[in-house]
């Protein structure tokens, strides 16, 4: 009973901290462009990948292909060359060229396809940005609004790099992108964790 109370009492406080996370941003309005992850114009990306999804392991490669100004290929495979998914993304639309039964299912493919979405930035382009700024002024903020959900957009002050992406629901925390290891302004590495599912992605770049 006493360790049902001390559970309950930290997912309390657990819940508290995560809520109004975002009320102490404030309005900035010096904020310059946002800039894109992987930049405009470019021809692909390889990552060595990881995929831990409800306990189950996927390592690999995925590559992220331009084939031209938003409109890009995303595919993972395995190290000996199995595909695993192959997706394509525009402006308007995504689709699933294949995918192996494990990642085709609703709830999971939706979320895989929303993380991918989040990192090319195709809608933040064609979005109109809110811009904020933590008070401490070491962060520029920008707030993508999307029905009940938004992502925040951490930029560097002082390495004027994007650090960080948080999906949110309302003021709930759903997700965090961490990008770290920049080289020539890409990130080396971009972890995506969940917070309420199972599910972790870590990339590591190997070519550009």
């Amino acid at each position: 009973m006493r360790n049902l109370l001390l559970s309950s009492f930290l997912a309390i406080v657990l819940a508290a901290c995560s809520l109004g996370h975002y009320k102490k941003l404030i309005p900035s309005t010096d904020a310059p462009p946002i800039k894109s992850i992987f930049g405009d114009h470019f021809n692909s990306f390889l990552f060595k990948t990881n995929i831990t999804v409800y306990g189950k392991n996927f390592s690999g490669l995925l590559v992220i292909k331009q084939l031209k100004p938003n409109d890009y290929r995303v595919i993972f495979t395995t190290e000996l060359g199995m595909k695993l998914f192959d997706f394509e993304f525009t402006d308007s639309a995504f689709t699933v060229q294949y995918c192996v039964p494990q990642f085709n299912r609703p709830a999971l493919l939706k979320t895989i396809q929303q993380d991918i979405e989040i990192i090319l930035m195709n809608k933040v382009k064609t979005s109109s940005l809110q811009h904020l700024k933590d008070e401490k002024n070491r962060y520029l903020v920008y707030k993508q609004k999307e029905g009940k959900f938004s992502n925040y957009y951490f930029q560097d002050n002082h390495k004027n790099q994007l650090i960080k992406i948080e999906h949110a629901k309302g003021q709930r925390k759903k997700t965090t992108f961490v990008l770290d290891n920049y080289s020539e302004d890409i990130p080396g590495t971009i972890q995506i964790q969940h917070h309420d599912i199972k599910l972790k992605i870590e990339l590591a770049l190997l070519k550009k």
